[in-house]
């Protein structure tokens, strides 16, 4: 069965298992520096050079990344060869901007990203990004030539060399310094295996047509990855610039973690749901409703069993430090309830792209006017509310637009008896337990 598995490998499997990758690399680098003995303030650290390289890489990465296929397969083999090869000098061109944008600003994009005058290892950090963000389409090389095995054999090699690569010096001793200048190591041969992949792949031709269309096309779809993202983005920057603390920094971004199974099949549910609600809609919410009932019998459940477990597990799985992120964590599940309601996928299968961007722009101001009157009311946990709160409108703001323009109800999508029982059981459940807390 192993064999029919790996022989029967499809690219969007293994898309999928190369994100699952990337995701538990990030726990497990989590939990291991949590038990390397390092301090709380030492891994904030880590956390804020990590914040500060999502802030300035995500957006123009994954707008980047998400224009290759499509712009890819609209070229004639000869100029496919030269994309791949024009796609990389974009990627090392960028990156390479970026380094220098990072050294010769870093007295004033320091504070204003972290609130504090200067972060340890930040050079370290710099030459870091500068040779690991040219590696990031390599999976794609692979997609674009039909290698799915190749993208699961990737992954489980550089996520794993990046565990290492990072732990193992801390643990040896060796400290955070000892584990940026390995992680600068592998990020070289990474480099390395990327530029051989582009010459072996590719066709060494500079090619300013084909450089002009790709960023024509994937601009609008950064310029979207940046609205959708910065939510995130500006949670960290709220906490660091009002507390300019290294371990309150810590705490705040261990505990502000969805529950990221939620995530991922909501999202891959409403994209998977979009073609057929485009052919026939009111089959396709038909569809949806017997589907997204079936995700709120297995994602309800999960959420309120992690209520109940988040206050021990955390102590253990990461250190006592971090018991503080629990209840952080806690408010965060919350958002499971705006998780499983898909709007967003009938909005898009209608042809109305533009509603999503109008409401995220709308979703993304209460987002910060809540964050600066909620931290400065509740702390920690005023961030986590203004989250929950902020992706509901989101929801509820969509579903408006459905009900009220394209005149399509609410009920013939979703269940409402069991989301409305499932969504007063988490309640139930996260007030008992906020009862413990403060009992």
């Amino acid at each position: 069965m192993g064999f029919t598995f790996w022989s029967d490998m499809s690219a969007s499997r293994a898309l999928q298992l190369f994100q699952v990758m990337r995701v538990g690399s990030v726990i497990v680098t989590s939990i291991l520096l949590a038990k390397s003995g390092l301090s709380t303030a030492e891994i904030g650290t880590y956390e804020m050079l990590l914040y500060i390289g999502t802030t300035l890489t995500f957006f123009w990465v994954n707008g980047l990344l998400q224009g290759m296929p499509p712009v890819y397969a609209r070229l004639n083999s000869d100029d496919r060869n030269a994309f791949i090869f024009n796609n990389f000098l974009v990627f090392c061109a960028t990156a390479a901007g970026l380094f220098l944008a990072l050294f010769l600003g870093e007295k004033w994009l320091t504070p204003a990203l972290t609130g504090q005058a200067q972060v340890p290892y930040f050079h370290l950090f710099c030459v870091y990004l500068l040779l690991n963000l040219p590696t990031f389409p390599v999976e794609y090389y692979y997609l674009l030539h039909e290698k799915p095995r190749h993208i699961v054999g990737w992954g489980g090699v550089v996520f794993g060399l990046h565990i290492a690569a990072l732990y193992l010096p801390v643990w040896m001793g060796f400290g955070l310094r000892g584990g940026f200048f390995t992680l600068i190591v592998l990020s070289g041969l990474k480099l390395a295996w990327a530029a051989g992949l582009v010459l072996r792949t590719g066709k060494p031709e500079f090619r300013i047509d084909l450089i002009r269309s790709y960023l024509r096309f994937s601009t609008p779809l950064t310029l979207n990855v940046l609205v959708g993202n910065f939510i995130v983005v500006f949670d960290s920057w709220l906490v660091g610039w009002y507390y300019r603390d290294e371990a309150v920094f810590a705490i705040f971004r261990y505990g502000s973690r969805e529950f990221p199974l939620a995530t991922a099949l909501a999202t891959g549910l409403g994209m998977a749901l979009i073609p057929r609600l485009s052919e026939d809609l009111p089959a396709g919410m038909a569809e949806m409703k017997t589907k997204v009932r079936r995700l709120m019998h297995l994602l309800f459940p999960l959420t309120i069993l992690l209520l109940f477990v988040s206050g021990p597990l955390f102590p253990r799985v990461f250190n006592p430090d971090f018991a503080g992120s629990a209840p952080l964590f806690n408010v965060y599940l919350l958002v499971t309830v705006s998780r499983v309601l898909l709007p967003n996928a009938i909005v898009l299968s209608r042809g109305a792209p533009r509603v999503i961007f109008g409401v995220g722009l709308i979703e993304l101001a209460v987002k910060v006017v809540l964050g600066f009157l909620f931290i400065h009311w509740w702390g920690l946990m005023g961030v986590a509310w203004s989250v929950v709160v902020a992706f509901g409108f989101e929801k509820l703001a969509l579903m408006w637009f459905l009900e009220k323009k394209l005149g399509v109800r609410t009920g013939d999508w979703l269940d409402w008896r069991w989301y409305l029982v499932y969504v007063l059981a988490l309640v139930a459940a996260f007030l008992v337990v906020a009862g413990w807390e403060h009992g």
